[in-house]
This record gives structure tokens, sequence and C-alpha cells, in this order.
């Protein structure tokens, strides 16, 4: 058996008790502890040594279970034993059977009448046989709980038997049990002269360490003693569950679990039913004080408690403090995770709900916070009058608290047990305005009731506009024209201060966001110049601002003003919906180094509060600035991030904005089939009517044109232009569609038609640099002979230079190599082929390392196209360049549209080359112009 901690002064009276009563007479020992303490073990380690030694053991176990059962302890001890003789065998048998006659006369206080002298003088004869060979050693585990009819006649024994070389043991705690037999105990065993009484001390922290030692080892025995010697209170039972706790536990909580301490782990569920275990062997009305505590919670008071159970304070009190419990019905300790959990687990289910439906009605009494009741409702199943009224308050105590899911489950109960009607709906709308920025896609499922009750007039006007702006999210178009329709109605015929406020909101907001809807709102409301007074509501400013520069209205500023509101946001005062808006201003103003403050300054106060929903929206925001100066990678990374904050449902119709600059970066960075899984991802067909639509078309307009699909990203280019001139927001710097188009007509040899369109993009063109210009002219020379792109590919450069666009002066640099190459002039072609190159590495746009393969910068002197001729005398000029770009990797697109001429041009071209080198594939050419091979 292995050795007990803390134990060795027991052990040696044991072992010098044993050696006494041999020569001297019987000896009794008691050992007393509360529950936990240890007692069993040390009783068990105190009958292995006497068996050890040769003595005979007799052991029993008392249960509160069967105190009533006479002479039921001395009944366990005898059973089976053989004794003098057959016949006292049975004697002894007859005894146990017909018990009734041989109980003493004990009345309800316990007092000791007259014991049978018979049944004595048969239990001492038995007694004397078994101790007559060898020492006999009598233990009695829980002697608290011993029949009284055991007791008395143990104690007639103990007196009787003063020379026989017996070891009485008995192990008790402490004012648990009935009062008769703690007095008995203590008035007449731990009174007798050989008695030796043992109380059990709690384990010290060394002890601790050195059992969880055994199990966990030594080093994070010592880190974890203190922590484990605090929440056991030293008990032994209570610490080799821990230890084994410890064994899965790895110094982490468990999920669920309380939070770690100094990086200590929570007790777990062998620490719970440990606990669970003791309270089984206690007194029934221990059991049910803690199984009232642990449904009550942090509510449990002793008085609530009291009242829960129906008994005097007094009586609870005194229960909690007893000897015996020793702090096993502290609520804190009952209240920790793993023993709450077990000790929950003991109720019966349907009991378990009528407690928490009896707590909830004791808190209402009580004068609880909601919040307290609620707990206790979320686990009834039945129908509660005044239900709702709490689940409501709980649910706006735990928003108060940042306890959103808390907040959730109230409300869900709640209207789980409405029956309809206004309640109802309130409680619906109250849902959906928790959940939008956290979850919008849980909100789907809530808005056709929430239709409904706009129908029946069980929502506010601000309710509508939330709801609308629910269902265009997620793409209900029609839905929400039938609710703005029926919005327009009745604020015609009932007309208010509110219904009017609700009227401007949507006016100011639906153009800007889902414009294709923005008519069905009506026309009219408040002057943009008056909405953007400092008077007015940031949201109305903010939506104000970038209507301005959607639609060039030049009596604001619109910069200044989104500003303001930013500033505002980040005091608490404007929200982040206000902040979005202001964020897209400060962007198609082209005001990229602004933008780029402002969005990591709110990303680094965005908190749970706010949702999650606004996170993702800065981040795709932050995508959407660092493309347009030219950062791709990060641009990327950011997009991603965006993406990966929300699923797909809950973003709806806006998942097109970060798809939108993540399949632009991927484009510009030469990853193609990448950008093209990301344009098969499934998106709502509405999302294509919103401002993000359009970047969308932009975006995939751009990788169609990097596949050479010409056709397809014209369509697109102009789809856009379509859409932001009937909704008047045909702003070039949002979506620069004119640029784009004629770019995609030059790649088809359509020249004509995109001078057209660039002469219209430049006299829209608001005066001074702007990245929409500096991409014009880049287009611009595209259409121009070879003499004039030079001039205009240098105020390109210029102009994105000052704009901060990189990836844009990077093209502009490269295009002008080309141009400088083409016209002979080697050194300048280098010179800012050198720049172009650094700046393409920075950006990390592939295809446009590439294109400059073909105009080296080794250190070493310039090999003019001359002397690159001479390499390839068969091979002109034009037919040289392209010959070079092919080698180096250039699909006929992208060769197109590096020298400008078009994809049918290229093939020409390149069927010439095959022809004089005399080879088949593309793939020789490396070998054929080993000059261009670095």
């Amino acid at each position: 058996m292995d050795k007990l901690v803390e134990r060795d002064e027991e052990e040696k009276t044991f072992v010098k008790v044993y050696g006494e009563c041999a020569a001297s007479g019987s000896r009794i020992i008691a050992i007393s502890g509360s529950l936990a303490s240890g007692k069993t073990a040390l009783l068990r380690s105190f009958a292995q040594g006497g068996a050890d030694a040769g003595a005979t053991v007799l052991e029993a176990t008392a249960s509160s279970f069967e105190r009533d059962h006479p002479l039921g302890v001395i009944d366990q001890m005898l059973r089976g034993r053989r004794l003098s003789s057959p016949g006292a065998e049975r004697e002894i048998r007859a005894l146990f059977e017909g018990v009734d006659e041989a109980a003493p006369r004990v009345d309800e206080s316990g007092n000791l009448g007259q014991i049978s002298l018979s049944t004595l003088n048969l239990l001492h004869t038995a007694f004397q046989h078994l101790a007559s060979g060898q020492p006999l050693v009598v233990c009695v585990d829980d002697a608290h709980f011993t029949d009284i009819e055991s007791l008395h006649y143990l104690l007639a024994l103990m007196r009787r038997m003063g020379s026989a070389p017996i070891v009485f043991v008995l192990s008790f705690c402490p004012g648990m049990g009935r009062n008769s037999v703690q007095r008995v105990v203590q008035a007449e065993m731990l009174r007798m002269p050989n008695c030796v009484h043992m109380p059990l001390k709690p384990l010290s922290v060394t002890g601790v360490a050195t059992i969880l030692g055994e199990v966990i080892g030594i080093e994070r025995a010592g880190r974890l003693a203190a922590y484990c010697r605090d929440i056991s209170g030293g008990k032994p039972l209570l610490v080799h569950a821990f230890a084994e706790d410890c064994t899965v536990a790895d110094d982490v909580p468990e999920p669920g679990g309380e939070p770690a301490r100094h990086g200590s782990p929570v007790p777990g569920p062998v620490f719970g039913h440990a606990v669970l275990s003791c309270l089984y062997r206690s007194e029934p009305v221990v059991l049910e004080l803690a199984q009232a505590i642990a449904v009550l919670g942090a509510c449990g008071s002793p008085a609530v408690v009291a009242r829960f159970c129906d008994m005097a304070p007094e009586s609870v009190r005194q229960v909690v403090a007893s000897a015996g419990l020793e702090g096993l019905l502290d609520c804190d300790f009952v209240g920790r995770p793993s023993v709450r959990k077990a000790v929950m687990s003991s109720i019966p289910p349907d009991e378990r709900r009528a407690m928490h439906a009896h707590a909830a009605h004791l808190l209402r009494d009580e004068g609880a916070p909601a919040l307290a009741m609620a707990e206790h409702l979320m686990l009834v199943e039945e129908r509660i009058p005044w239900a709702n009224k709490v689940l409501r308050e709980a649910a706006d105590q735990a928003l108060v608290n940042g306890n959103r899911e808390a907040a959730i489950g109230h409300l869900r109960k709640a209207h789980h047990a409405c029956a309809g009607g206004r309640e109802q709906a309130d409680i619906s709308a109250k849902l959906a305005d928790i959940m939008r920025h956290h979850n919008p896609g849980a909100v789907k499922r809530y808005l056709p009731d929430l239709v409904a009750a706009i129908g029946n007039g069980h929502l506010d006007g601000q309710q509508s506009v939330q709801v609308i702006t629910d269902l265009l999210w997620h793409g209900e178009v029609d839905q929400a024209a039938k609710v703005l329709a029926l919005m327009r109605d009745r604020a015609s015929s009932q007309a208010t201060e509110h219904t009017h406020s609700c009227g401007d909101q949507l006016r100011l907001w639906l153009p800007l966001t889902y414009p294709g809807i923005a008519p069905v709102a009506g026309h009219g409301g408040a002057d943009p110049v008056d909405v953007m007074a400092p008077a007015r509501a940031p949201e109305h400013r903010a939506a104000a601002a970038l209507g301005a520069v959607l639609r060039g209205t030049p009596a604001v500023d619109p910069v200044r003003t989104a500003e303001t509101i930013l500033q505002e946001a980040g005091a608490g005062v404007a929200s982040p919906a206000a902040s979005v808006a202001s964020l897209v201003a400060l962007i198609y103003s082209d005001r990229l180094d602004q933008a780029s403050v402002w969005c990591d300054s709110l990303l680094a106060c965005a908190n749970d509060r706010q949702g999650l929903v606004w996170k993702a929206m800065y981040t795709s925001a932050r995508a959407a600035v660092s493309y347009r100066l030219g950062d791709l990678a990060k641009a990327e990374r950011q997009a991603r991030e965006a993406l990966a904050l929300m699923p797909a449902e809950s973003w709806g119709t806006a998942l097109v904005v970060p798809l939108a600059f993540l399949v632009h970066s991927l484009t510009a960075m030469g990853r193609y089939k990448d950008a093209e899984s990301y344009l098969k991802f499934p998106v709502p067909g509405a999302a294509l009517e919103t401002l993000g639509g359009l970047h969308y078309l932009s975006a995939r307009g751009h990788f169609s044109l990097a596949a050479g699909r010409y056709e397809a990203a014209l369509r697109d280019f102009l789809a856009c232009g379509d859409r932001m001139r009937t909704w008047d927001v045909d702003c070039p710097a949002a979506v620069p569609w004119r640029t784009d188009a004629a770019q995609a007509y030059v790649c088809s040899g359509l020249v004509p038609q995109a001078r057209e369109l660039i002469a219209e993009q430049l006299a829209l063109l608001p005066a001074g640099p702007s990245r929409t210009r500096g991409m014009t002219y880049r287009v611009q020379a595209a259409t121009l002979d070879l003499a004039e792109r030079r001039p205009v590919l240098l105020r390109a450069a210029s102009v994105f230079e000052s704009c901060g666009d990189s990836l844009g002066l990077a093209y502009a640099l490269t295009d002008l190599s080309h141009a400088c190459m083409a016209l002979g002039d080697c050194g300048q072609a280098q010179l800012k082929a050198r720049r172009a190159r650094v700046l393409a590495e920075e950006c990390c746009a592939a295809p446009l390392q590439g294109s400059l393969a073909a105009v080296r910068d080794d250190g070493a002197p310039a090999q003019g196209m001359g002397e690159r001729r001479r390499s390839a005398p068969h091979l002109s000029r034009a037919e040289l360049r392209v010959a070079e770009l092919a080698a180096s990797g250039s699909t006929n697109e992208q060769i197109s549209r590096k020298l400008f001429i078009t994809v049918s041009t290229v093939e020409q071209h390149l069927t010439r080359v095959y022809r004089k080198l005399a080879i088949r594939r593309r793939t020789e050419l490396s070998s054929r112009l080993p000059e261009l091979v670095r």
C-alpha cells in the first residue's frame, strides 16, 4: 500500500497502540476530520498494518442510508466470520435476524436505555473468540453514521473487554450524523482512558506538492502546489483528484472552465466528481443544500438558500459552517465550474427544470437583477407570464456588459415564448439589430417576420429603415422595394418629424449604396450643403460628403467633412457606418495617404462592441487603399483578412468589395489562376447593382484584359459606365471606366474609339494631379504615334509620382522605356527601365518585371538594337522586339500591350521569326537568341 503523505505521526501511533494492546489490553483510536480529509485512507492503512502484523481485522463502513437498521454495523463485521462453534454462529445469525428484540431502548435524544445482556454476552463471546489466537483490529469507517444500537453495544464491548488484545479504530466527522451519535462519541468514547484521539490536519503546501509530484512531475507540482492547496483546502481526496485532472489539463483550463490563475489548470471533472462523492457520503440535507447553491449560483446567499429549501436561515448557516464540511458548501467553492457541473449532474432533468423555475420565482420576490432571473428562465420550459419582460431587460443588461451572446440567447427565448403581435416584432427587430453588426447571416431568418410586421404596422420608422438595410444587404431587392413603397405611402399620409427624418436617411444613403433601388424612396429631401452642416448627424454628413465626391458637387468640401467625421468617430461620436462612408469619400478623392492613416486608426480601435462587420469593412477599405498605392502584396493580404473575418453569407452583397480588390491585386501580380478562382466564387446577383459591384466589374474586366479576352473586358467596363451614368455617380476617381474601356479598345486595335473615351475622360477630370489622370495619360500615349508618346508618358509618370501610386508609376516608366528603346534612345530606355524594375519588384508586379526583360541593365555597356540585330540579321527591328519579349516569357496579349500593337500583329511577327530562325515552337527562341538569356 502506498505511503500516506504527512501521516507519519499517525502511523507511528498505530504501531505503538497495536503493540500495547497485546500486553496491556484493548485500545481505542478515534480518527476525526472533515469530509475528504483522508480518514478512510488512514483507517485502511491501519487495517492493512494490522493484517500484515498477523491480526484478525473486522471492517465495517457506516452509511446514512443504513443507520436505521439496528446492529447493521456489527452485522457487517461478523458476517461470514468463523466463531467458536457452529452453534455460536447460528446464535449470532439468529441475533441479526431477530434484531428488533436485541436493540437497546434508546429515546429520540439518543439516551441509552437498558440493553439486552444476553445479546451483549453473545457478542462478547464472539469478539473474545476472534481475539483469542491473535490480536483483533476492529475498524468502523464513517462512524458518525453508525446505527445507535451498534454504537451502544460497541461501547459496552470496549468497557467489558479491557484486557483483550483488541484495537478499536473508528473514523468520524465532527458535527455530522445524528446529534445522538455525536453526543455518544464525544461524551463516552473520547473520554475513555484507553482512547487515543487523532484529529487530522489538512495537508501543507509541501504535502500537496509531494502528491502532485508523483503524478505530474516535481517541477510542475512545485508550480501548482500553492494553487491546489488553496482550492482543495489540503484535503487529500481532492488533491489526488486535482492531480488526475492535471494529467489531461496541461496547465490550461478545460473548455468552458474558469480562467487559469498564474498558469494553473482549472479543476476538471475528476475534481468535481470527488466533491460530489463527499456530498453523497454526508447527510442528505448537505446534498440538498449543495444542489440549491449550485442552482442559485451567485445568488446563493444563506438567506436565499434557506428560502429555496424551505429551511430556517440559522439551520442553513449551521450546516454550511459544520466542521465536518470545512468549506465544501461555501458558495465560491460550489460555484467553481467543475464542482457546480458535477453537483448539477446529480439532479434529474425534470427536477432540475423545476428547481430553476422555483429559483426564478424566488429571485423575483427577492428583487434580484433581471440577469440573475434570466439565467434560470433560460432553463425553464413552462410559460411564466412575466418571463418575457425579464428576459428583455436581461438582454439589455447583457449588452451593456458586453455579453452579446447572452443577450441574443435571452431574446431568442423571449421570441420563442411570444404568441406574435407587436411584442414579437419588437424582439425580432432587437435580435436583428444585435446580429447585423456581428453575424449578418443570422439576421436573414428573421426578415420574413420583420417584413410582415412592417405591413401590420408593428415597427416604427427607424426599425423599418433597418429592415430595408438588411434586405438590401442580403440582396432581397424586390422585398426592399415593396417595403420602401409602403413606407413612402405611409409617410405621405401620416407625415411626422420622425417619418421625415427616416425619409431623409433613405434618400441620402440609398443612392450611394444601392443606387438601383433609390428612386423608389422618392426624391427631394434636405439640401446637401445643409446636411453637411456641423449640427447635422454624422451619418447624414458622411452620406452627403460621399455623395458630393461621387457627383462632383462644387459647393461643399467633402474631404474636410470626412476627416471631421473620422475625428468624431475616434471620440465615439460618429457611427462605424459614418466612418466607412468618410473613408470611401477620402479614397475617391485620391487622398490615399489620409485614408491609409484613418483606416489603420479605425482598425486599431475596432472592438467587439462595434461589431465584426465594421472591422471587415475597414479592412476592405484598407485593401482598396493599398491597391491604389501599388502595394499589391499588402492589398492581397488585407483583402484575404477581410474575407476571413466573416462567412460569405454574412457578407451579403458587400462580398464583392474585398473580392474585387483581391482579384485586382492577384491580376496585377500575374497570379491569373488564383484571380480566376475568386471570380468563380458565387456572389449575390444584386451585388452588381451596388456601388461595390462597380469595383467587382472593374476587377473582372482587368482580369479579362490580362487574359486577352478584350471583348469581355470591354463589356464589363462599359457596364460600369452605364450604371454610373444612370445612377448619377459618374466619378472618374471611383471607377475610371472610360480609361479602362479605352485600354480595351487599344488592345483590340480600335484606336479611334479609345481616343474618343480618353478625350471625354480628360474633360471630366478635376484640375490637378490624380491617379485617374495618370492612368488616362498612359492609355492616351498608346493611341499616339511613337514620336508623340514620350511627353505624354512623362506627364503620366509625374502624376503617378505625385499621387503616390507606385504601380502606376512603374507601368508609366516601363512604357516610357519601351518607347525610348523603339526610338533608339537606349540610354534613356535603360535609365527608365532600371527605376521601373525596382518599383515593379517592390509592388510584386511579375508581369511588369517580365516586360522589362527586353531592356537589359546588368552593369555592362548597353547593347543597342543594331548590335542585337547583327546577332539575328534576318529579323526586322519590330520582329526582334517581339522575339525578345516572347523569349522572356511574355504572352502574345502582354506583348501587344507592351508594344502597343494588336495581338494579330504579334502573331504575324512571330510567324516570320519562326520561319527566319528555322524553329517550330516558342520554347526554342531562347536558344536561338542567346544574347537575351541572362
